[in-house]
């Protein structure tokens, strides 16, 4: 799980586009959109994309989903730690 002091912030190396009704993450190289790597986020995914617009710590990401969302805080640290671990992973998001 992680931790709630840590900071994460986007890789500005991804786009973030909405397209209708979904939210998408594109990764661009050399200033060129790698097309094969379209990542589609959720409505809970697109909005703590929208949060990280600065770095902010896990707990001020757990906060604003709980002000967002009506599920248990047990649940939106569990999801929000899945999608950070996610986005770590394919280079979205990094520790700030």
């Amino acid at each position: 799980m992680a931790q709630q002091e840590a900071r994460y912030e986007r890789n500005p190396d991804f786009i973030f586009r909405k397209i209708v009704d979904e939210a998408v993450l594109v990764p661009i190289r050399q200033d060129v959109a790698d097309m094969d790597c379209i990542y589609t986020l959720n409505g809970v995914g697109a909005s703590v994309w929208q949060h990280l617009e600065g770095p902010a710590s896990v707990a001020e990401l757990q906060a604003a989903l709980e002000a967002e969302y009506d599920a248990e805080p047990a649940v939106i640290a569990a999801d929000l730690a899945a999608f950070l671990g996610e986005m770590a992973a394919i280079g979205a998001v990094r520790e700030a």
